[in-house]
């Protein structure tokens, strides 16, 4: 388990954190959407101890479209402890591994990081976007207490007065609530614990006790007065709610409720923890490659690589990704062939999954997620658009994903086979080439002195110079 200001501490060692004062004018909001859209480094702001510290890009942020060192789930990755250069399939796994149900609970529970406070909810400081009145709270869990155990939630929203919450959480988990009851709300939690939740609330999976799950063992944990929170959490705020149905406005909304139905609560707190400077994510709502856009892309694609790899007894699928560059509305999965047809039976597998996407792309299983350029590039190389694009008819429900549609709105879905027939014999299938195997010795080694002289690192050996 990694808390929350340990896995800041990781991104700066790898040179991907970069810290910055906080600043009044423009909003912390404009800065780190701005820093997305540049694809830049995650970023911290730092106070002089009078307000919360803030983060953002903490989980994504990398547009793979460009050639990058780092992927969308690198940071992720570190975070859940995977490794420093994570492979995409094995974050899939260890987030899947998060939500798994356990046969026997294994809990472990330690004393609370953040200590007990005089502040209110104002006193926090949390940002204020630019365009409403009141600050907001992101990437924060929800904790509810019960007799069998506690239930997490994503929960997210904005600080009316010094006192008042008002939070949107999933459906799911208000009919366990009755006005009355304490709840408690965790910003600045292990990576574990948000991702996992994410997963939890897009799986409709809500419903269990969290130290049933994977995420029980991993994440240690102490009682609070609304349930168990993580006990690294920056900060606690212990609530009890007030109205289950209170009259709102239209506000902009975190990303899993375009996938989970969610409710308003108004939530009056008693009580604030908070660890000396603490710190807490928060991210920039409606933005491409933002945080919470990130997570609920790779939990859904989690949750897809696990089922269709389940579904045929074997595991044909290598990876399946939902890039979040600009919410394209693509699911690829790159798979070994069973059969002749296996890849349009996939597909519409895949199409009776999810309504994230209209479009699934197949490529062969040997295709790297980390080199999205051959992903694309296989799109033109292999797949014939007479042949190969096959569009279903324009009566099938919009995607959630995308946002070129509107909710109610019906189209086509298009499904793509970019692999080689493996009905062809191999004398009509193309070979790939390479600098390695295109030039003799002596000018791949001139090549890589010149390369050098203009201050580039030698990567012949790598695919991406195919």
């Amino acid at each position: 388990m990694t808390a929350f200001r340990n896995h800041l501490g990781f991104l700066r060692k790898t040179d991907d954190l970069e810290s910055l004062e906080r600043p009044e004018s423009p909003s912390p909001q404009v800065v780190a959407a701005e820093a997305l859209r540049a694809n830049g480094p995650a970023l911290r702001f730092t106070t002089d101890g009078s307000a919360l510290g803030l983060a953002s890009g903490i989980y994504g942020g990398v547009d793979q479209l460009q050639r990058r060192r780092r992927y969308p789930w690198t940071r992720l990755g570190i975070g859940l402890g995977v490794d420093r250069d994570p492979a995409y399939v094995d974050v899939l796994e260890a987030l899947l591994a998060l939500g798994r149900r356990l046969d026997e609970r294994d809990v472990t529970y330690v004393a609370r990081a953040a200590s007990t406070t005089d502040l209110n909810v104002r006193d926090l400081e949390l940002p204020t976007p630019p365009d409403e009145t009141w600050p907001r709270f992101t990437l924060g869990v929800l904790s509810v207490g019960a007799d069998e155990g506690s239930y997490w939630t994503p929960i997210h929203g904005t600080v009316i007065d010094d006192r008042t919450l008002r939070a949107r959480v999933p459906d799911a988990i208000t009919d366990q609530l009755e006005q009355g009851d304490a709840v408690s709300v965790a910003l600045g939690v292990p990576s574990e614990a948000l991702a996992a939740t994410y997963l939890l609330a897009v799986t409709d999976r809500l419903s269990t006790p969290i130290e049933d799950r994977g995420v029980g063992a991993a994440v240690p944990v102490v009682p609070t007065a609304g349930g168990v929170v993580p006990s690294s959490a920056e900060v606690v705020l212990e609530t009890t709610v007030a109205d289950q149905q209170p009259e709102t406005r239209s506000e902009k909304r975190e990303f899993w409720e375009r996938l989970v139905d969610g409710t308003t609560l108004t939530l009056e707190v008693d009580d604030v923890f908070a660890r000396d400077d603490a710190v807490v994510p928060f991210t920039p709502l409606g933005v491409p490659l933002s945080d919470d856009l990130l997570l609920v892309t790779l939990a859904t694609a989690t949750t897809l690589f696990d089922r269709v790899n389940s579904y045929w007894g074997v595991s044909p699928v290598e990876w399946l990704l939902l890039p979040v560059e600009g919410r394209l509305g693509i699911c690829f999965v790159a798979t070994e062939t069973l059969y002749a047809g296996f890849e349009w039976q996939l597909a519409n597998f895949l199409f009776s999954l999810s309504d994230c996407f209209d479009k699934v792309v197949v490529v062969d299983g040997e295709t790297s997620p980390r080199n999205f350029g051959r992903v694309l590039g296989d799109i033109w190389v292999k797949a014939h658009p007479s042949r190969d694009w096959l569009f279903s008819e324009p009566n099938a429900p919009s995607a959630r994903m995308p946002t070129y549609h509107s909710e109610g709105d019906t189209g086509a879905r298009l499904y793509v086979d970019a692999t080689w027939d493996p009905r062809w014999d191999d004398e009509y299938i193309a070979p790939r080439v390479s600098v390695t195997d295109s030039y003799p010795p002596e000018i791949r080694d001139a090549v890589c002195e010149s390369w050098a002289d203009l201050g580039f690192e030698n990567d012949l050996e790598g695919d991406d110079l195919t």
